[in-house]
């Protein structure tokens, strides 16, 4: 009998460390958007899908062994100063962020979708919640303002989900982003990865603590510290955020989390707003009415100053 109990103990104990691995290889590594998968769920392979010509471009970003990032430039239909950077969900790509394009488009701006590391075509073997993507995309916008600076004058970030808290963290390492749009932000992404994980049905919330800490350890990130709602209150420039009713994977809490964040900013910058949009779910809002969306950002970017002739320094330079 006590060499059962041990044997089951022994089991019980293998179980869990096979357990918490699978979580943080689920963390880190999320399946990859590929044409199939593209072609199948957005019915788009890319910006011509949309009728919107575009090129293919890339930026080396990281230090040491350098990562490369896949990304699409679409030019603006006439000349303009105001470029916007499209940044992707966790487990999507360039090419589901696009969807935001021919909003973006219309209003007279530059595109720029990338593909963050370890996502759709970029190099990379983890995703780390906004940790180092942060730098990468910070990266990628010093490179992008260095190749194209007339176009680049005025440098916005929109970011849906996950992207947001990574457009958030970005913009707080920067002084020269003249606006940013967040869609659908959670306020701290290891609790919105334990609610992931709950709707997905993983075991408890000590397996999944203890998944999100090995994956930091594993990628050498503070996966604890990415907390969208903190970096909103370090962003120096107007911010829209942007939430739907019925999002599942924001709580009450979470969501008043980041409204406060925004409202306690000092100063106050001129634009700042949050808009809530009833029945839509998560990152539904653009579907759910799409002119008002476009008409909501054009108000909002009226009010921050960007839509006006450029009077200010380049972008290019981080804090």
């Amino acid at each position: 009998m006590a060499s059962l109990l041990v044997i089951l103990l022994i089991v019980g104990f293998v179980v869990a460390i096979v357990a918490v691995v699978l979580i943080a290889q689920s963390v880190l590594r999320p399946p990859r958007m590929n044409d199939g998968k593209a072609l199948w769920l957005l019915r788009r392979l890319s910006p011509a899908d949309l009728g919107l010509a575009f090129e293919e471009t890339s930026f080396q970003v990281g230090e040491g062994v350098p990562l490369r990032l896949a990304a699409w430039w679409i030019p603006a239909a006439r000349s303009s100063d105001r470029c916007v950077v499209l940044i992707h969900g966790y487990a999507d790509a360039k090419v589901g962020a696009i969807a935001w394009a021919p909003a973006w488009h219309a209003l007279g701006f530059h595109v720029l979708a990338l593909d963050l590391r370890a996502h759709g075509e970029s190099d990379g073997l983890y995703c780390t919640g906004g940790w180092f993507e942060r730098h990468d995309v910070s990266a990628a916008i010093n490179q992008l303002c260095a190749e194209r600076p007339e176009q680049t004058r005025k440098v916005v970030l929109f970011g849906a989900s996950f992207g947001a808290a990574v457009a958030a963290a970005t913009a707080a390492l920067r002084d020269d982003v003249a606006a940013v749009v967040l869609d659908s932000p959670y306020a701290d992404f290891a609790d919105a990865a334990m609610r992931q994980m709950e709707r997905l049905g993983t075991p408890g919330r000590i397996f999944q603590r203890a998944g999100l800490w090995l994956a930091g350890r594993i990628a050498g990130a503070d996966l604890a510290a990415v907390r969208p709602a903190e970096a909103i209150a370090a962003v120096r420039c107007p911010v829209m955020v942007i939430q739907s009713e019925n999002d599942p994977t924001l709580s009450a809490s979470d969501a008043q989390m980041i409204r406060d964040a925004l409202a306690a900013r000092l100063p106050p910058r001129p634009g700042d707003r949050v808009w809530r949009i009833e029945g839509a779910g998560h990152l539904l809002a653009l579907a759910a009415d799409p002119v008002r969306y476009q008409k909501e950002l054009a108000d909002f970017l009226e009010a921050a100053e960007v839509l006006q002739q450029f009077t200010g320094s380049s972008c290019g330079s981080s804090v």
